[in-house]
């Protein structure tokens, strides 16, 4: 017996030793991020960015490999410390990049009015299209095929999961474990398929504008979009990508794309619990809400002076990358102007891309720059309000910030953005079309004169920013974590498949009818009873 425990104790000991070992050396990691837009990337590149300061070896396959003048370097924490999992993997990493650059546009830039008045299902559906022309672009350019007959060999796969289910069904062909990243919140098209659990009574899809207190119109909206989204993702969107990825890498080792979904070994998701409505998870969904941040650097020079002496504070304008701030119709951006001019002592910092307007109706206290620091400009003590397009980096910028939000949402998930700013007293929301100065004059003036709203965004701000270990470096631990034990940590129930399973759906239907037997059968032996008693008496 005593031999028998020795061997455990020493078999135990050599596996142990041997992951730490393998730890140490580094991981060689494979990281898929397909999408082309700049503002997903900050965080894809971050999170591969503090990998390789542990000592891993990263390929990132993307559009936006690293410059001559882009040194890896590590990422500081809030606390100024190194991120990363604890201390076992210390040494020279690398980031190798795998362009993709090229193989299709950048995703940036667009007008406003290329962008709104679609309603809320055809946009749906045009970035389900979008995930379709990503994948044929990306796998028609050839670059993947030629790191799939490269035969090389990772310990993990990192990637994205946003609009389409294609390039996990890649990252299952190694044979490696796959984590999934997303800078977004999960998308209805997903939901359940990964783990997670979805219950449209109080978990709103995120791109429809509902939070978690829906009246019952909203909750049918909500269920009918969900279970119809899923639907059509499932017969037609993933067999459309099945035959994209069949075309160009033929069959996979990993198995076709929905088997892929399903053999994820956990996702990390660009949420925090503070922001957002309240929804079950299993362990395998990591939120990492604000991994993308360091210590708020000094504005350059001529920002520094142009914030610190505003009388009365600054208002800082941007509509994020994706959509030019430039582009606003005339009309709408003319209001602005002159509420702006209107605003004793308040300056205005406004992210515009093209040629500033006329002097004739520019305000002398509103600057126009193409591209600002936005997290350091957001979080220096004389900014007051953010006047934002409501896309999520920007809404966890000004969480963290603790600065009051006015949003004009214009599509996918800025919506219901929006609606949870407006929901907690953090600021109000515009709708682009009913923009004019009475009305943008009033929401303004609103925020920046009723404290509430910067308190309330202040008190956010303090929930989001306490945390038990710097979100990064939660990040990285639990890609390591998963690259040691090969764990499976979407922990999906064996035996519950089908929705109505998971609605209790038949549980109901059984208690229903045995109640409604048990009550038909009582009556008909009450009815008899009653009978024979009445025969008796006569």
């Amino acid at each position: 017996m005593k031999q028998q425990w020795n061997m455990v104790i020493t078999t135990t000991t050599v596996v142990l030793v041997t992951a730490v070992v393998r730890c140490a050396a580094g991981y060689d990691i494979l990281a898929i991020f397909p999408f082309s837009g700049k503002s997903h990337f900050h965080m894809f590149r971050t999170v591969s960015e503090a990998l390789t300061a542990r000592g891993h070896h990263l390929t990132v396959v993307g559009h936006f490999p690293k410059t001559p003048k882009e040194p890896t370097r590590p990422q500081q924490s809030q606390n100024g410390d190194i991120d990363g999992g604890g201390d076992e993997a210390r040494g020279s990493g690398s980031y190798t990049d795998y362009s993709l650059f090229g193989s299709m546009p950048v995703y940036e830039n667009f007008t406003t009015d290329e962008v709104t008045g679609n309603g809320y299902l055809k946009e749906m559906l045009m970035i389900l299209q979008d995930g379709l022309d990503n994948c044929e672009a990306v796998l028609s350019s050839g670059r993947l095929s030629q790191l799939l007959q490269s035969r090389a060999k990772f310990d993990l796969v990192l990637v994205e999961i946003f609009n389409t289910g294609c390039f996990v069904s890649m990252a299952n062909h190694f044979g490696a474990p796959v984590v999934g990243i997303t800078s977004t919140s999960l998308y209805p098209w997903f939901g359940g398929m990964v783990g997670d659990v979805v219950m449209p009574s109080y978990v709103p899809v995120n791109l429809l504008p509902f939070t978690s207190r829906m009246m019952f119109a909203e909750r049918l909206i909500n269920s009918v979009i969900l279970i119809g989204m899923k639907t059509y993702y499932k017969f037609k969107y993933e067999q459309a990508a099945q035959a994209i990825v069949d075309k160009y890498l033929g069959k996979l080792n990993g198995g076709t794309v929905s088997e892929s979904l399903d053999n994820v070994n956990a996702i990390i998701v660009n949420t925090h619990f503070v922001f957002g409505d309240t929804r079950p998870l299993p362990p395998g969904i990591i939120e990492v809400g604000g991994c993308t941040y360091k210590k708020p650097m000094p504005l350059p020079e001529v920002l520094e002076r142009y914030v610190t002496e505003a009388q009365r504070g600054v208002i800082y304008f941007s509509m994020g990358s994706i959509v030019k701030g430039s582009s606003i119709p005339a009309t709408q951006s003319l209001a602005m102007l002159r509420v702006f001019g209107r605003l004793d002592g308040y300056r205005v910092l406004w992210k515009w891309e093209d040629d500033p307007p006329p002097p004739e109706v520019r305000p002398e206290n509103v600057m126009f720059v193409p591209w600002m620091p936005q997290f350091d400009v957001l979080n220096h003590p004389n900014v007051k309000l953010f006047i934002s397009h409501g896309g999520l980096m920007g809404i966890l910028d000004a969480l963290y910030s603790g600065v009051p939000i006015v949003g004009i949402p214009m599509f996918a998930d800025q919506f219901s953005n929006m609606n949870f700013i407006v929901q907690n007293n953090c600021g109000l929301q515009l709708q682009l079309d009913q923009i004019d100065e009475q009305v943008a004059g009033d929401t303004i003036s609103a925020v920046l004169d009723d404290d509430k709203y910067a308190r309330n965004a202040k008190r956010l701000s303090t929930l989001y920013r306490d945390r038990d270990r710097d979100p990064l470096e939660k990040a990285v631990y639990w890609v390591e974590y998963v690259a040691r034990h090969r764990a499976h940590l979407m922990l999906k129930p064996a035996n519950q498949d089908w929705w109505y399973e998971r609605c209790l759906l038949d549980v109901a239907v059984a208690v229903i009818v045995a109640v409604a037997t048990t009550s038909y059968i009582a009556k008909r032996i009450l009815a008899k009873s009653r009978s024979a008693v009445t025969t008796d008496h006569h």
